[in-house]
């Protein structure tokens, strides 16, 4: 059953251009560009700033509304560390690259996105509209946990 090799005659110049020319399909034309700085996140040291004082002002209501409750305490504090280990293993990663360019909102200038250029002030808002509505949930859970007592 296998012992059969019935092959087709086949032209071994015909072949042999075939896979050169296979060959230099993908054999690439040019090596990729290397860019000259790291553009990394491209955002602002202020903005990092505002992220992390709205976490800090969430956590910091959050004690507050809850009390003096032991439990409370533990799942703030497990909280606070998942959100050092998120901040701080994205600023490792960022920091592997190299040193990061200046954002171009710092220079005045529009970011460059996927979508077009974006001012500053929509910059802002689309990334702090998550951590300023949480603290503002916070804070709004410590007035009722005050005015309910």
């Amino acid at each position: 059953m296998y012992e059969q090799h019935d092959f087709p005659n086949v032209d071994l110049g015909d072949a042999a251009a075939e896979l050169e020319a296979l060959d230099a399909a993908f054999l690439p034309h040019a090596a990729p560009l290397v860019p000259p700085a790291n553009p990394g996140f491209q955002l602002p040291r202020r903005l990092w700033l505002a992220m992390v004082a709205c976490y800090g002002v969430f956590f910091g209501a959050i004690a507050i509304a809850t009390g003096g409750s032991g439990a409370a305490r533990f799942a703030i504090v497990i909280s606070v560390l998942y959100t050092f280990v998120f901040f701080g293993v994205a600023r490792i990663g960022a920091r592997q690259a190299g040193p990061e360019a200046r954002s171009p909102l710092d220079r005045g200038q529009a970011l460059s996105t996927w979508t077009g250029p974006m001012e500053s002030r929509t910059v802002f808002a689309q990334v702090l509209i998550v951590p300023v509505v949480l603290a503002l949930f916070a804070i709004g859970i410590a007035i009722i946990c005050a005015l309910s007592a």
